[in-house]
């Protein structure tokens, strides 16, 4: 029986589990197979055993391993795989030594259903840990992560965790979030690791597209993650998640755009490997330009030109409630220059302002008293976020930016770890606005990147 064609429960296998192919070479002396590491083992091999006089009935395994991978060959006879990770379950029957099975850490497994004389070859990544394995299935599934739907109801936890995760801005705050809510249609998911609280996705689905969107009304969104998140864990909170896409939503793909590092109060990029595990394309890469002030780059001659012209027509700089002044500016630029609106409009604005006055703030350059630039600032616990920059014909031409951007740089956010222009590219990254770009780098800022992947579900 071909073991391709006989996996039972479902059409395809649990998290991070695949059959694996060896190379097969036949000649009138026999036959011989091949398992080499980096090309069908994809972990180095610390260990090795093997399975054989199993008698009839009785079964193997029945446990999953903490750290431990690996990948189980038939070389004689044939046996039933069953591999569960607590949300997809599935049956493999192998009777073939050419064909093995990769079991990943934290996945339970059982052999059952041996033929007379099987013997079965197991290649570890770890050496025999007694205490790395768990054998109470009951004990297994309380590991296990579970995802919950969103739901109003949950507004107060959701942001609790929010304001203590390693990722999280206040642009996952559901007051910043549900200022759209007739926009998008959301499908938030929160995860939970032995009834506690590890871990939130930010999420809206297009059914007409078939796709989730985390988020297609933010900056960036993905996984807000616990500071207690482990790699495997957040590996198994994302086929968590696409698991649940698909069986309740129907939906085929998954666009994700994780928090870029500037944002993090820690590290926290586990996502970027499971996105990696899952096979994840790379579909938009968005550059941005932002300074480090833990290790400034001088300003160029150009910008400190522009300041000097700023300080000789007594430009003066403040921050300001006036958002209508400002909006004004801005509007006219954009229409003039662009063709387009503001993401926001004003009424938007003002009222997310009102919501968050700590986080969303005005500076204006003013000339005479009256505003001629200004920038519209999202501030985080590690960056401040140029999110609107804008100066009106007479400002420009006095060096009025150049002026407010050195003030806000040396002065209002000297102790912030990250200052951040925003993206210079168009076309999903594949046009680069190289005067903008060059503009933003005058002040010292250098690239960081916004990514975009989808992944096929």
């Amino acid at each position: 029986m071909d073991e391709h064609n006989n996996i039972e429960g479902h059409d395809h296998l649990p998290r991070g589990c695949r059959l694996i192919n060896l190379s097969e070479y036949k000649d009138k002396r026999g036959s011989l197979s091949i398992a080499e590491v980096r090309n069908e083992i994809p972990f180095a091999i610390e260990r090795v055993f093997w399975i054989y006089d199993v008698p009839e009935g009785e079964t193997r395994g029945s446990h999953s391993h903490n750290e431990c991978a690996e990948v189980v060959v038939p070389v004689h006879g044939a046996f039933d795989m069953t591999v569960d990770d607590g949300i997809t379950k599935a049956t493999v029957h192998l009777d073939s030594p050419h064909t093995g099975i990769l079991i990943p850490a934290g996945v339970w497994c059982q052999l059952s259903g041996f033929t007379r004389d099987t013997v079965c070859v197991v290649m570890a990544s770890h050496p025999f840990n007694a205490s790395g394995y768990i054998h109470d299935y009951a004990t297994y599934k309380g590991e296990i992560i579970e995802a919950v739907p969103y739901d109003q109801s949950m507004a107060d936890a959701w942001n609790a965790f929010v304001a203590k995760s390693k990722n999280g801005t206040f642009l996952f705050h559901r007051n910043y979030m549900d200022y759209h809510a007739d926009r998008f249609v959301d499908c938030s998911l929160l995860f939970y690791k032995k009834k506690e609280l590890v871990a939130l996705l930010p999420a809206n689905y297009k059914r007409e597209e078939r796709t989730v969107y985390s988020h297609g009304g933010l900056t960036y969104g993905g996984f807000v993650l616990s500071e207690k998140i482990s790699v495997a864990d957040t590996m198994q909170i994302m086929s968590c998640a696409m698991e649940w896409m698909k069986l309740t939503l129907g939906a085929e793909h998954w666009i994700y755009k994780p928090v870029p590092h500037i944002y993090h109060n820690a590290p926290a990029e586990e996502d970027l490997y499971a996105l990696f595990r899952q096979e994840a394309t790379l579909e938009a890469r968005g550059v941005s330009s932002a300074i480090d002030n833990r290790h400034r780059i001088s300003m160029q001659e150009l910008r400190k030109r522009g300041v000097r012209k700023a300080a000789n027509n007594n430009v003066t700089y403040t921050e300001s409630t006036d958002l209508k002044s400002f909006w004004n500016i801005l509007e006219t630029v954009l229409a003039g220059r662009h063709g387009c609106t503001p993401v926001h409009s004003i009424d938007e604005i003002e009222r997310l302002k009102a919501t968050f006055p700590d986080n969303i703030r005005l500076f204006v350059a003013e000339a005479d008293g009256i505003p001629v630039a200004g920038t519209l600032i999202y501030e985080t616990r590690t960056v401040a976020h140029a999110q609107y920059i804008a100066a009106s014909d007479y400002g420009r031409s006095i060096g009025a930016l150049d002026g407010l951007f050195a003030h806000l740089i040396a002065e209002v956010f000297a102790s912030k770890p990250y200052f951040d222009f925003g993206i210079s590219t168009e076309q999903g990254g594949r046009y680069l606005n190289e005067g903008l770009a060059f503009q933003k780098e005058g002040f010292g800022a250098r690239a960081v990147i916004y990514d975009t992947y989808t992944i096929k579900l």
